[in-house]
């Protein structure tokens, strides 16, 4: 059947949204119309949450049997209140890592649960600040590909929708990862999308890497402090949010703890704009051991110590790299320098990518 056009289709900066075509788009919700608006991963086809005939309209649009429910976007956490009475701790957790965001949770309200979206796009966060909470889906008809730009919507739905925001081609062009949350704490990847199911594990199950050498004050703290600038560089994100993402950097020597860390050692990660001005060294223990999903220690020996002492770690437990990193206790600062760049390479091009992918 041939698609007539939509009534309005009106170009939008993403960046910067102009409040007239916003205010345009929440008059036509308010009319119970269907409103199109972009978001970072594809285009959305919304109605107004509180409205039983824009909802049906919706359906009707998309082709939706009545028993498979649309997905709550909303703007602001604050939004969530009075869908969800308590989020719950891991929810907590998913929305501070991934909100906003390419992420759906499926909170367990009801029988069937409550889906929310809260997308990393301003139109799309600014026309729902004004309306109020939207039921949307994905700008196609049900069993067809996913409307990434305004002319596959005009294609879908014609003079089904009110008005359509334009901002051109969707960025990332794939749609939301959908995780379902129960009660008893676990959690089900219901569709698979930009955000994998490792990196859900991690932010509910935390990642838990321990650097290991012999008195906390040089090698392992430098680690500590470089590993942690290479997780928020590839992240995209300040290195104190790491643990809202899931990764829990630290460090341990062997030796008794209590003292700083090197003034060397100080001076070099200053140097590469890191500080280890605070650090405080501490000594191995068997609750550490036990915490930590990996241990890496700066070379053979304290592998050995550890196995030793503690036999269960042991499939945990790895070197740095073959050889080890030499201790540079006592040498000067040139010394710790190159103790440094060889901890950096060897987590660039040993680690990184494994414990990003764990």
């Amino acid at each position: 059947m041939e698609s007539h056009l939509p009534s309005r289709v009106i170009s939008i900066d993403e960046n910067q949204p102009n409040p007239d075509v916003i205010q345009q788009a929440v008059d036509a919700l308010f009319q119970d119309e269907l409103v199109v608006f972009p978001t970072e991963t594809i285009y959305g086809i919304g109605a107004r949450a509180d409205s039983d005939s824009a909802i049906e309209k919706l359906r009707t649009a998309k082709g939706r049997d009545e028993l498979k429910p649309f997905t709550l976007h909303i703007a602001d956490v604050e939004q969530l209140t009075g869908w969800v009475a308590d989020p719950g701790h891991d929810a907590k957790q998913l929305m501070a890592a991934f909100w906003p965001g390419p992420l759906t949770i499926i909170f367990p309200v009801g029988e069937q649960g409550v889906g929310v979206r809260l997308p990393a796009n301003e139109v799309a966060r600014e026309l729902i600040r004004s309306s109020g909470p939207l039921f949307a889906s994905s700008a196609n008809r049900s069993g067809e590909s996913a409307a990434t730009t305004v002319e596959d919507v005009v294609s879908a739905f014609g003079d089904q929708v009110s008005l359509v925001l334009d901002a051109g081609p969707s960025p990332l062009g794939e749609a939301s990862t959908i995780v379902r949350l129960t009660e008893n704490g676990d959690f089900q990847v219901v569709r698979d999308g930009l955000i994998g199911a490792s990196q859900i594990r991690r932010v509910l199950r935390g990642l838990k890497v321990l650097f290991v050498c012999t008195g906390n004050t040089c090698r392992s703290p430098m680690a500590e402090a470089l590993l942690k600038k290479l997780l928020a560089q590839h992240l995209d994100c300040p290195q104190e949010k790491l643990p809202e993402a899931g990764y829990h950097v630290s460090s341990a020597g062997i030796a008794s703890g209590g003292g700083s860390a090197t003034s060397q050692a100080r001076t070099v990660m200053e140097k590469m704009s890191l500080s280890i001005e605070t650090h405080h060294s501490t000594q191995l223990t068997s609750t550490q051991v036990d915490d930590s999903d990996i241990i890496i220690t700066m070379d053979h020996s304290h592998r050995t110590v550890i196995e030793s002492n503690f036999p269960n770690a042991l499939e945990k437990v790895q070197v740095i790299n073959d050889t080890g990193v030499r201790d540079p206790i006592g040498g000067s600062e040139e010394i710790y320098r190159r103790c440094a760049e060889e901890i950096e390479r060897s987590l660039e091009n040993r680690w990184l990518e494994g414990i990003i992918s764990r």
